[in-house]
């Protein structure tokens, strides 16, 4: 790979607030980092979440998700570091999870413009989590970009700023603006022809009647520009959705791994071409390659995956989790027990609930219901899942009790069961 480096052009913020001490722990390092405006900015907080598996392993890449135009914070819209399904993505290929969460006072472009300050309050975080993580490598290692909305706005202007650094992007909904102007999609295109990309959209955005119509034919005019150049770029149309993310994540992330797991260790992606009217796979020959009509993926595998999702609007795995997860039960001072757990599950099949079992009866289960998205429309982790741990507030008897963890993905397969769990006193965790 190449080395992929960037400068810190500029000064930095001119007031960075007290950043949070990290947590480390099992299941990886947490970081947290507030930042004001410097002079010039537009936006009035950024808040920064970051996570990192293994800190004691270098950093190959990051993943930026990033959100959409409404105004976001941790309390109010858990960030995707505290979510599974991201973590794992991030985990199997050494990469940090980063997630940039922005409140304005007026307008998007206060901060989805990258001039607005987004840009430097990016690399400033960059270099912040480097030294504590002690990592410098992440000020320099490329980026996974994930948007939605107004977010997506921003991942193309930051494409157009470091192309080199961008190893995939997948956008939901948004870059109205961007795409539909075509001085900018003149610039976009060359730049990121290579850039193996997915832009996923909802059925009823495709209706003139709704609000984010605006961005379905410059999204269609940018795909077709990109695939006359023979760009690695597709569109998937969500049947169930209009601009919630929802199930498209269960694509999105094999997708990204499959681009991941090509590029990082050299491997030349064999691509598949599908068609976007009929849904069907056709063979990758010299006429089709620059054909707009089709969209290019990364092979076959995800190929079908993009068949399945365009007509159902999600997934269902095949086989079920097999990584089992990780259970620790502490007895407060209270009595009370605190149950904290660790889950990887399969990139394919996501979290969908989370089943606590005490000496062998069901304690508590915590999720989606199975007909229920296993997302947020904001792509966040729902109620139930965004924390790890439990208090069992249960009434005491007479020996402690021991516990055990399972898992469900999305179509409901179960994990194996966590290691027997005996409660321990708090001073011996």
């Amino acid at each position: 790979m190449k080395l992929f480096t960037v400068l810190l052009t500029g000064c930095l913020l001119s007031s960075v607030l007290l950043a949070q001490p990290g947590v480390s722990h099992a299941d990886g390092l947490f970081l947290e980092l507030p930042l004001q405006p410097g002079e010039g900015d537009r936006f009035q907080l950024a808040d920064f979440s970051f996570w990192l598996a293994d800190p004691s392993q270098p950093v190959r890449g990051v993943i930026i998700h990033q959100h959409g135009c409404t105004n976001a914070s941790p309390a109010k819209h858990p960030p995707v570091t505290h979510d599974f399904h991201w973590r794992a993505l991030a985990r199997k290929h050494h990469f940090a999870l980063l997630s940039p969460q922005y409140q304005v006072a007026g307008k998007c472009d206060e901060w989805n413009n990258p001039d607005s300050g987004s840009e430097r309050a990016l690399l400033t975080a960059l270099s912040d989590f480097a030294t504590r993580s002690k990592r410098p490598e992440l000020s320099d290692v490329p980026w996974v970009l994930w948007g939605h909305s107004g977010g997506s706005s921003w991942s193309a202007q930051m494409i157009t700023r470091h192309p080199q650094r961008v190893l995939a992007a997948s956008f939901r909904g948004g870059c109205h603006k961007q795409f539909g102007d075509p001085a900018f999609r003149a610039s976009f295109a060359p730049l990121a022809k290579d850039i193996p990309m997915l832009f996923v959209w909802g059925k009823r955005e495709t209706a003139r009647t709704s609000s984010h119509y605006v961005s379905w034919e410059p999204m269609n005019a940018m795909r077709q520009d990109l695939r006359s150049l023979g760009g690695h770029v597709a569109r998937v149309i969500d049947p169930r959705s209009e601009h919630g993310c929802d199930d498209s994540r269960l694509l999105v992330i094999p997708f990204f791994d499959a681009v991941l797991s090509a590029r990082l260790s050299g491997q030349t992606m064999p691509g598949a071409l599908v068609d976007m009217a009929s849904i069907e796979t056709l063979p990758v020959t010299p006429e089709n390659t620059r054909n707009p009509e089709l969209g290019w993926l990364p092979n076959r595998e995800i190929a079908a995956l993009w068949q399945e999702f365009s007509k159902t609007g999600t997934l269902s795995p095949s086989t079920p989790p097999h990584i089992a997860p990780t259970l620790t039960a502490t007895r407060l001072a209270d009595g009370t027990v605190s149950l904290n757990w660790g889950i990887v599950p399969e990139l394919a099949g996501g979290l969908r609930a989370i089943r606590l079992n005490r000496d062998g009866k069901l304690l508590k289960e915590l999720g989606v219901k199975p007909d229920a998205y296993i997302a947020t429309s904001r792509d966040a982790p729902p109620e139930g899942l965004r924390a790890p741990s439990f208090i069992d507030a249960s009434p005491a008897s007479g020996t402690d009790p021991v516990y055990t963890l399972t898992f469900l993905d999305a179509a409901g397969h179960e994990s194996p069961p966590s290691p027997p769990a005996k409660v321990m006193p708090a001073s011996h965790q």
